[in-house]
């Protein structure tokens, strides 16, 4: 492995981060966690030209014909997100900001609107300062990317004895044991930073997560998150991963079909590969299979999501109702006994939630009626605890059709975490509104079947490597939100960037029940022009979902081992925009299939 030390200057570096060549796999690097103090200390020390550690970078070559190189960060993400951050106005260092028009590539991206600046009423670095800190020289090494395995061992290597790492971010660090993927997974599932595995940086933001006393701009707040906002965990426990600890409780409990110690020594085993412990996982989680555990943990957590939510929208309901007496400790010995018991009822007993309200009274001042440690609980005493929980809600659960429930509470999680890849997958996402005009003819629109189907088309020529959605009933634009409350009467609820305003409104004033409302989809498609065998797995990848009372109609398009047309011409994705393929991209596109 050729390991080349070298000097690059910011200025370059920055190029490299707006073109999408720097890139963070997902699969080790952790989130984005510096304060806002952290990152102007580093701006201090290299605008007093001091030295600053050492960037470590992985080159690896492009994937595919249309495809470009990239450059993977391996140490060093925090340093270069500080360093760009402070050239786009994320923050100032002693009052001052970095003058965006001495540097063209910067007020490039500004005109674009990729960021905003500071109001003149921010003074501005000198250029001779703006100019020095763009030459300054950062000390990068970088080696052939090739090998992920050994990217893997390096960045646990590098971070195995980091000061700065919670016991979490150790764990994970240089790990890639399917139960450590299930984790982190299921991690960024409940958390709702989900995103492709491989990231560019400038798209960190997107997926990272912020708090009210260091705000950052980016795209989530930790007191709106579930385990922040019912107080089961605290800002700073979410920044050091104390989700994925409570995440490793609950998968090893299911796997080994009974309570699992809540120490910090056992959850280091299961992530020690040749220890007992983690060969043992590991052979129960082949035998009950990781998407399944994945999907049953994601079907419980929206169902005790939903009680929680519709029994009381106010911020702490969960802390609030099983400790009554005012505190900011977290809660996590009673999440662990309540989740574990919906999932026993729900899972093992198929039986759900009846009443939210009287599901949440039962749990009054569950936290003393229940043994919790500080720092560890045994695994008889949450079997004990569960045991209580169970007893005191069990009346509350009725037998129900599965099918169902998997349409309404069962969904909500997958539902919110497709609309959070959409803002970082935006070619493989289309989001519509409904059928009709927003005049006050309230017509159909006489082009949107036509455009749904060449949309299709273009999402299921974006790769082979995964699947596309469309969904109908929502809209990503605010004003057509506002004018559907005025139209329809309908209050859209935001989701992330989009608002869901539902389709039975339109349904209704079709005069057609939800089924033939969405049979208008459904024919068309039938109708089309649509080519084999996409067209006929369309035919069974429409379905509905309600969200928080409104349904919304779900287009799942299938990924494809081929290129797909409709009729003559083939579609392809810019982005969110559907365009009509000419002859030298028709062969661009054949080529990501071979």
């Amino acid at each position: 492995m050729a390991v080349s030390p070298k000097g690059l200057s910011i200025q370059s570096l920055y190029r490299d981060y707006r073109s999408g060549s720097l890139v963070v796999n997902r699969q080790y690097q952790r989130k984005l966690v510096w304060t806002v103090d952290e990152k102007k200390r580093l701006i201090e020390s290299i605008l007093l030209n001091y030295p600053i550690p050492l960037i470590l970078l992985a080159e690896k070559k492009a994937e595919g014909p249309d495809g470009q190189d990239t450059i993977e960060v391996i140490d060093g993400m925090q340093r270069l997100n500080a360093i760009f951050s402070f050239i786009e106005h994320g923050f100032t260092v002693n009052d001052l900001c970095f003058d965006v028009n001495e540097f063209a590539r910067a007020r490039q991206a500004n005109e674009e609107g990729l960021f905003n600046i500071f109001g003149m009423d921010v003074k501005r670095l000198s250029p001779k300062i703006c100019s020095d800190f763009l030459d300054y020289q950062m000390a990068v090494t970088s080696f052939s990317g090739e090998d992920d395995k050994r990217i893997t061992d390096i960045f646990g290597r590098i971070n195995s004895g980091g000061k700065q790492l919670s016991d979490q971010e150790r764990r994970q660090a240089g790990v890639l044991s399917e139960f450590a993927e299930l984790v982190r997974e299921l991690g960024a599932e409940l958390r709702g930073d989900v995103s492709k595995e491989r990231l560019a940086l400038h798209d960190m933001p997107e997926i990272s997560i912020e708090n009210q006393k260091n705000p950052h701009g980016y795209n989530l707040k930790a007191e709106e998150i579930f385990w922040c906002q019912q107080g089961i965990l605290r800002t700073g426990d979410l920044r050091d991963s104390d989700d994925e600890e409570m995440i490793i409780d609950i998968c090893a409990s299911i796997l080994l079909s009974g309570p699992v110690d809540g120490t910090r020594v056992y959850r280091d085993n299961l992530y020690n590969v040749d220890h007992a412990d983690a060969k043992d996982i590991a052979k129960r989680l082949t035998a009950y299979g990781k998407e399944k555990i994945a999907a049953e943990v994601k079907l419980v957590f929206s169902a005790l999501r939903t009680v929680v939510e519709e029994s009381n929208g106010e911020t702490n309901h969960f802390r609030k109702v099983v400790y009554p007496t005012a505190t900011s400790n977290a809660q996590k010995s009673p999440f662990y006994a309540v989740f574990m018991t919906f999932f026993d009822l729900i899972i093992k007993e198929s039986m759900f939630p009846d009443d939210s309200k009287k599901i949440m009274s039962c749990l009054n001042n569950l936290t003393n009626k229940i043994e919790v440690g500080q720092k560890q609980t045994k695994a008889e005493d949450r079997r004990t605890n569960i045991n209580i929980s169970k007893g005191l809600v069990r009346d509350q659960f009725v037998k129900k059709d599965m099918a169902a429930f998997q349409h309404g509470p069962g969904v909500i999680l997958d539902f919110e975490n497709s609309i959070s890849r959409a803002k970082t997958e935006t070619s493989r996402y289309e989001f519509k509104q409904g059928f009709l005009r927003l005049d006050d003819s309230r017509k159909m629109d006489e082009n949107i079947l036509k455009t749904i189907i060449e949309t299709v088309c273009a999402i299921a020529n974006v790769g082979p490597d995964a699947n596309g959605y469309l969904y109908i009933g929502i809209a990503d634009k605010d004003t057509h939100a506002t004018r559907i409350a005025e139209l329809d009467g309908v209050v859209p609820v935001r989701v992330r960037h989009v608002n869901v305003v539902g389709v039975e409104r339109e349904a209704t004033i079709l005069g057609k029940s939800l089924d033939d409302y969405v049979r208008l989809l459904t024919d068309h498609i039938g109708q089309s022009g649509l080519m084999e065998p996409l067209k006929t797995m369309m035919a069974t990848s429409i379905d509905s979902i309600t969200y928080k009372g409104l349904e919304i109609i779900r287009v799942r398009i299938p990924a494809q081992t081929n290129m797909s047309f409709l009729g003559d011409d083939a579609f392809f994705r810019t982005g969110s925009e559907t365009k009509k393929a000419t002859g030298p991209q028709i062969a661009a596109i054949a080529e990501k299939f071979r």
